[in-house]
């Protein structure tokens, strides 16, 4: 029985990845909880016209981080941003949007940020 070691040489940007992907699940474990925080509807890896990297599609339920009037006048929906990302190091694309009826006084349906 013998032991092999691998000395190839790692990239930088592949170091790079692995240490954002890691921060951003555990920034996103620290602040779920209580029906709170982070949902991960999907996280698959992606294809598209040569470029290669993870798809995700999250919703941040944001009630108990919104001032207590606020939660008052808006409904539980109005909390829940989704945000849908391609991630394809070192670019990453992010769409998020909200739809939402406050009192039917302000309708705001969606929020594209890109």
């Amino acid at each position: 029985m013998s032991l092999f070691k691998d000395h190839r040489p790692i990239s930088i940007y592949k170091i790079y990845q692995v240490g954002q992907l890691y921060s951003v699940a555990e920034a996103s474990k620290n602040e779920t909880g209580g029906g709170e925080g982070v949902e991960v509807l999907k996280n698959e890896p992606y294809e598209k016209d040569g470029e290669k990297g993870q798809y995700t599609h999250k919703i941040y339920r944001l009630q108990s981080k919104v001032p207590s009037y606020v939660r008052v006048l808006a409904p539980a929906s109005a909390f829940n941003i989704h945000e849908k990302a391609w991630n394809a190091y070192p670019y990453c694309r992010t769409r998020s949007h909200l739809s939402v009826n406050i009192i039917g006084l302000l309708r705001i349906y969606k929020v594209f940020i890109e």
